[in-house]
């Protein structure tokens, strides 16, 4: 009997958890389809960044401005990550954190320090533990950290750049796709280097821009920070919902699994309980007789 209980107990605490997984799931679902709505919008622009910086970078390669030309010397760099503030939402975490750890790796190899602004509660929590340079660490909710926030951080970050604190600034996060496709991507932002091969070799249209030189360069560096930023922000925060949504759904449907599992084992245990006492009245009513 004590088995009987003890598999009631597991059912009763699977469909506590299948609730909550449940009530997740719809939680995700529903901000999820809020800021689906920004996808399209969110995509064109991440891509139309890219596109308009290497239409941009050969009209500045005279500039000698340090967003163009960076240091000769790289001693400290300054990474930007984003993840969640809570987590079971899947790879959306890990993702990241795996990828912080290779990149500090490599960095270390090199004789590199690295100040890492955490925009995501589980970011910072992992830099605390492992006592990395912490330069900003803010949650990434949408009702506490705002557009407003991100810019003044994009400020300080380009500031601490030209004044030579840092002399390269990276940006890590996870890119959203789809809702089936998420993937961790690093990027180089300071100094501005070309997004794909084709402008690197030059190949872009050479334009005329007003106001040009050094003034230029320093305006594009300020603003493609600060696009970026906001760019990753909504992924991440796409990335996230999106994770937690499958997570969710795909821990649902596994409890569903456990309980039907153990209900089969109750049932077998509570029939093999019923046997054993028809065994026993049958054997007493045998022994009387003898």
């Amino acid at each position: 009997m004590s088995n009987i209980r003890d598999l009631g107990q597991k059912i009763s605490s699977l469909k506590n958890m299948q609730k909550v997984t449940r009530a997740m799931n719809m939680i995700s679902s529903i901000k999820l389809r809020k800021l689906y709505a920004l996808q399209g919008s969110l995509e064109f622009s991440h891509q139309k960044i890219g596109e308009m910086k290497d239409l941009i970078l050969p009209s500045l390669q005279e500039s000698s401005h340090r967003a163009v030309t960076g240091f000769a010397e790289v001693e400290k760099v300054h990474l930007v990550m984003f993840t969640a503030d809570k987590g079971l939402c899947g790879t959306h975490n890990s993702s990241v954190l795996r990828e912080v750890n290779r990149f500090l790796g490599e960095q270390e190899k090199q004789g590199i320090s690295v100040e890492i602004t955490s925009i995501g509660n589980k970011g910072t929590g992992f830099c605390r533990r492992k006592e990395l340079d912490l330069f900003k660490a803010t949650e990434i909710a949408e009702k506490t950290f705002t557009e407003k926030d991100l810019a003044l951080i994009s400020g300080e970050i380009y500031s601490r750049f030209l004044a030579g604190t840092i002399q390269k600034v990276y940006l890590l996060g996870n890119i959203f796709y789809s809702a089936l496709q998420q993937e961790t991507e690093l990027k180089q932002l300071l100094p501005l280097v070309p997004e794909n091969a084709e402008a690197e070799k030059g190949q872009s249209r050479n334009i005329q821009m007003e106001p040009s030189g050094d003034e230029m360069a320093r305006a594009v560096g300020a603003l493609m920070l600060k696009y970026r930023l906001n760019s990753y922000l909504y992924n991440s925060l796409l990335s996230e919902h999106s994770s937690r949504m499958t997570a969710m759904e795909n821990a649902t449907s596994n409890t569903e699994d456990l309980i039907g599992k153990y209900v089969t084992m109750q049932n077998h245990a509570r029939q093999a309980a019923i046997t054993n006492e028809l065994i026993e009245i049958v054997s007493g009513k045998e022994a009387l007789k003898g």
